[in-house]
């Protein structure tokens, strides 16, 4: 073989001789196109402006021509401008991405600029108005903090309390903070009087600032104009005259049957006479498909696929001869490497890892052509095999000669932000638990019980005013608790839902309520305990070291890992090469990346020649794990099977006795696999999908394994098991809380059913080449509900898909929609789990109020799997009045809307159904007389106590200052120690930050939020100051275990204990005649000298 042989240079200057001044290019294939155009762009100076039929083809050829210019070592600068919006209802989010782009377009244009045919035509603002609107802001110039809201409202920005995504804004006094779609942070802009004084990139996670910058730039929030009034703003023509590219029309019939078959015939005849009239169009390099070149003379064909794909062959073959399948593609490669051998063509195969290089030479050998002289094997990636026959040149990829999908590596994008301090997952469910505390929800007070939050209110007490939580309790009593205090009161969340009793005020009854769950807490840990000491102790299977094979194959990924992807993979490793069963639980959410994870953790245990099961709840979700399981293990020695209804009962003892002869490794299935006839040669690990899906019957086999082999639950959505054995650390925990680079959260639409929403919402993901999931869950009036939209949408290609269709019917179905031969898949929710199809991104959901919120999660987790914008409309019936719990559901489902959303979801899902009975009847009354946050927390101090850990209940220490008050106007001779209106105008961040402030208990921790409020909120005032104050002298009191610190008339009394502290044998004196605030910073000085050096 030649492996030294320069096929990069060759390609090189192949693409630089090709003589491209023809009008038309014929037999185009669109496997190859990415690399016509990229010679386009190589032989001309001008930029390119490439259209295309449709978004998803377009994203295709820019991701093959980054992989060919990667090969080729060349430079560049790709784009492909999203679609404008079509839809009645105008989503703002979902044009900040156009709107990106068009500024780019007319500030530093890409070198290749590829349209849809449906994004050229749509709306968009002319580039007058996009010029107008862009702003600079740079340090020390003037402007005031209104101008600039003011701005921003006209550039059509949203007015938050917090700037989490692009297109929003939030005005705090001296500060504005902003997220231009120009950048890729949010920014932070500080100022003294009406002059910039800094610019700060923040974290929209944290709030934190992370570096200064001297300038940014604001754009418009929207890239495209309103419908109606298309004549007036215009579309992108406008934008292409601007800078005047080379047009090159890739299949300009299939582009004009886009349009036809979606658009107004208005629109049509202006891509008519945008082509005929217009010197830019009319002039195009036109790439012709093999049909439209029928219609010209034939000419010199320059470049040509090497043959469809094999996985083109295979859906041409009868179902159960793949593996012969697989030989006749390796067979016609050979004979293919011969012929271009004996024509003398320099033959290139590619492998994209050291792994593919080693398979494909060891093929080679086997088929006795490593002798040919003009044969090279190499590491390199490439989208496609190819031969071109001028320079007698032929790429193989593997794509071809092992049947494998076509999947190219993204290469990640830098941002150059700090990442986010990490959280411990039990405790970021702690503080959810204990924040958004919203008015009207029912409450529970550590000391008086449960109760129902009116809201903060404003109180006057004699001199003072202060801020206190209004809480109301049984018999119309009100209780205010000061918002110092606000880390006592959290949200209420029963076993289940309906009515809530409230407590009295006054008498022991709460007390010894509490007692009680605390006493019934204590056994139920008991009994944990015991499990997880049998556990501890059990021998399993002692996985041995990741070895070279193990790292070939997570290099193979063909993604970028997060850091929470390869931290979890890590921890469950470890647990493998640990003697004691893994019983550990993965949580991510939707699309987070948990099935590579499990993934690896498969190919551990089959690689030391056990064997592995995979569960799931759903029958589609096997078979679709079914199909990525065999691409991306394509490469090793492992035999995989699938055990659901969509085999016969024939296919399914046969599977049965492999599995048991040990002829079988890898098994996926559904409840299936738990029936008494399934037995394993050498079991060493099952994953589990989805645990809270399977019924009661099924979790106690389950349970039963978990101490005889390694367990991995997985789960997108925390239920109420998950959130209590998480919160409780008596299972062991990994978690993803990271989206996988370029994803970007779905936008959910809520309306009422209206048949131009439907419409619109279907037409536009087809117009950009997209896919449907149309929900109906009644299979009665399923089939109803398809010739409703086929009338409204003659020309989609709709199927139905539900579980009460015959085995391979329904199989075929969905094989026909993941294929992309099915553009509205009318469903029931037999979607609801896994399923992966990138293609698919809008999602409509009719009678959206019947679901439970877990279960609109999980279907709004259908889409949004790409790097492309992903839509979720729940529609509603028209003149339906909503129970109060599905109010709560679908405003919930419009909130949380963001990446990583799942377990904010999981939570609200507590609150609006109840805990329910995840401990057992009696356990359920305890948690509805306490409410399953403190619940929670009293089991987690008892397990920590048991264990012999130091107690989780925090250490108190009292502080009451005779010259303070917490209030936000104090009375005379005091200090007055509060988060003013002023300074923190948001009343749920106002409360937020009392609480952190008292939840606090190290100094340092302390002054890390003292930076935060001061980045996010400007300097503190003084009452906030004194406030920071207070706080140090309880964090000092408590780290030296005192019970408390008064100070009266002067006199500083410590209690510990049953003894008071004394310093240097007396008891410690402030000095007379000083302010207030002197007093504060005197205080804790004094303290600071009597308990610091000190060991306690």
């Amino acid at each position: 073989m030649d492996k030294h042989f320069p096929y990069e240079k060759s390609l090189k200057k192949w693409l630089n001789d090709l003589p491209l001044s023809k009008e038309r290019i014929s037999s185009v294939d669109e496997n190859i196109a990415s690399l016509l155009v990229l010679a386009i762009s190589a032989r001309t100076p001008q930029k390119i402006l490439l259209e295309v039929p449709g978004f998803a083809l377009g994203e295709k050829i820019r991701n093959e021509m980054e992989v060919w210019a990667r090969f080729l070592g060349l430079e560049l600068s790709a784009a492909v401008l999203p679609d404008g919006t079509s839809c009645e209802k105008r989503l703002a989010e979902s044009e900040i991405p156009r709107a990106q782009l068009l500024d780019r377009v007319l500030n530093d244009p890409p070198r290749i600029l590829i349209v849809s045919a449906a994004a050229e035509m749509s709306p968009a603002p002319s580039p007058e108005q996009m010029r107008n609107s862009e702003f600079t802001i740079r340090k020390g110039m003037e402007l005031s903090p209104e101008k600039l809201a003011e701005l921003l409202v006209g550039m059509d920005y949203d007015d938050e309390p917090e700037v989490t995504q692009k297109g929003e804004f939030s005005r705090r006094g001296g500060l504005v903070d902003v997220f231009s779609p120009a950048l890729d942070y949010p920014v932070r802009i500080e100022f003294f009087g009406d002059t910039v004084e800094s610019i700060r990139k923040f974290s929209e996670r944290t709030q934190i600032s992370v570096g200064e910058i001297s300038d940014c730039k604001l754009i418009m929030r929207s890239g495209s104009g309103e419908e109606e009034s298309l004549r007036e703003t215009g579309n992108f023509s406008d934008y292409a005259k601007f800078y005047s590219p080379r047009v090159v029309t890739l299949f300009p019939e299939e582009c004009r049957g886009t349009l036809e078959r979606f658009f107004s015939t208005e629109i049509q005849k202006s891509w008519m006479r945008l082509h005929e009239e217009e010197p830019l169009w009319k002039n195009s390099l036109k790439l012709l498909d093999e049909a439209e070149s029928a219609k010209y003379r034939p000419e010199e064909v320059v470049m040509s696929p090497l043959f469809p794909s094999a996985q083109h062959i295979l859906k041409l073959i009868p179902e159960g001869t793949e593996e012969n399948l697989a030989d006749l593609v390796r067979q016609i490669s050979s004979s293919l490497i011969r012929q271009f051998s004996d024509e003398s063509y320099h033959i290139m195969v590619a492998g994209r890892t050291e792994g593919d290089v080693a398979s494909l030479e060891e093929w080679l050998a086997e088929e006795g052509l490593t002798s040919l002289p003009n044969l090279g094997c190499v590491h390199a990636e490439i989208p496609c095999g190819v031969f071109l026959p001028g320079p007698k040149l032929a790429f193989f990829s593997e794509y071809e000669l092992f049947s494998s999908p076509r999947r190219l590596t993204r290469h990640k994008t830098i941002v150059n932000e700090v990442s986010p301090p990490e959280e411990s997952f039990p405790d970021a469910i702690e503080d959810s638990l204990s924040a958004d505390l919203e008015e009207g929800d029912h409450a529970v007070h550590l000391n008086y019980g449960i109760c129902i939050y009116r809201g903060l209110k404003t109180i006057t007490d004699k001199n003072s005013t202060y801020e206190a939580l209004e809480l109301e309790f049984d018999n119309d009593s009100i209780v205010y608790v000061p918002v110092w205090q606000a880390h006592c009161v959290s949200r209420y969340i029963g076993a289940q839902k309906g009515l809530v009793k409230l407590s009295r005020i006054g008498g022991s009854r709460w007390s010894k309520i509490k007692a009680e769950a605390a006493e019934s807490v204590r056994t139920l840990a008991l009994d944990m305990l015991r499990i997880h000491a049998i556990r501890s102790r059990a021998q399993g299977t002692t996985f041995p070291p990741d070895d070279l094979a193990q790292h070939l194959f997570e290099k193979a990924f063909p993604f970028t890992e997060t850091k929470d992807q390869l931290h979890a993979a890590e921890e469950i490793k470890k647990d493998m090469e640990s003697p004691r069963p893994m019983d550990r639980l993965l949580c991510g959410d939707v699309g987070y990346g948990k099935t590579e994870v499990a993934m690896r953790a498969v190919f551990k245990c089959v690689m030391t020649g056990r064997q592995a099961a995979i569960l799931v709840p759903t029958t589609i979700l096997a078979q679709q794990h079914y199909y990525n399981f065999l691409e991306r293990f394509a490469e090793y020695p492992v035999i995989i099977e699938t055990l659901s209804r969509f085999k016969t009962k024939a296919q399914q003892a046969e599977i049965v006795r492999r599995l048991k002869e040990g002829k079988a490794d890898i098994v996926i299935g559904t409840h299936r696999l738990l029936q008494n006839d399934i037995m394993f040669k050498d079991l060493g690990l099952v994953v589990i999908d989805e645990e809270q899906r399977f019924g009661v019957i099924h979790k106690e086999k389950l349970k039963n394994l978990r101490t005889l082999v390694d367990v991995l639950t997985m789960t997108a959505t925390p239920i109420p098991r998950t959130l209590y054995f998480s919160m409780s650390g008596m299972r062991d925990l990994s978690t993803i809380m990271s989206a996988p680079v370029q994803r970007i959260p779905v936008q959910t639409v809520v309306s009422q059913y209206d048949e131009s929403i439907v419409t619109a919402a279907i037409s536009r993901e087809l117009q950009r080449g997209g896919q449907v999931y149309y929900l109906h869950n009644r299979v009665q009036t399923i089939d109803e509900t398809a010739d409703r939209l086929r009338v409204l949408l003659p020309s989609a290609r709709i199927e139905v898909g539900h579980g009460q269709m015959e085995e391979h019917a329904l199989e075929d179905v969905m094989e026909r929609f993941i294929e992309g031969k099915t553009d509205v898949l009318v469903c029931t929710t037999i979607i609801e789990s896994g399923l992966d199809i990138p293609n698919a991104n809008t999602i409509l959901i009719e009678r959206a109020d019947r679901f439970g919120l877990a279960e609109l999660y999980q279907l709004r987790g259908r889409v949004g799997r790409w790097s492309r914008q992903a839509y979720a409309y729940l529609l509603l019936p028209g003149n339906a009045i909503l129970s109060g719990d599905a109010r709560k559901r679908i405003t919930a489902m419009r909130k949380y809307t963001h990446l990583g959303a799942g377990f904010k979801l999981a939570l609200r899902d507590l609150e609006i159904r109840g805990a329910g009975n995840i401990l057992g009847a009696e356990q359920s009354g305890h948690i509805n007389a306490i409410g399953f946050t403190l619940y929670c927390q009293l089991l987690r101090t008892v397990t920590a106590q048991l264990k012999g850990e130091e107690t989780m209940l925090r250490r108190e220490c009292n502080v009451y200052l005779d010259f303070v008050d917490y209030a936000i106007k104090a009375a005379p001779g005091k200090a007055p120690a509060a988060f003013p209106e002023e300074y923190i105008n948001s009343p749920r961040l106002r409360l937020d930050a009392y609480r952190r402030l008292a939840m606090t208990s190290d100094l340092f921790l302390l002054e890390e939020f003292r930076k935060e409020l001061s980045d996010r909120f400007g300097r503190l005032p003084p009452p906030a100051e004194n406030l920071f104050l207070c706080a140090q002298i309880r964090i000092i009191g408590v780290q030296a275990r005192v019970n408390s610190i008064t100070c009266s008339g002067g006199k500083i009394l410590m209690e510990r204990g049953q003894e008071l502290v004394k310093h240097e044998g007396k008891i410690p004196l402030l000095p007379g005649g000083c302010a207030p605030e002197s007093k504060l910073r005197i205080l804790k000085g004094m303290l600071e000298k009597i308990f610091m050096k000190k060991t306690f």
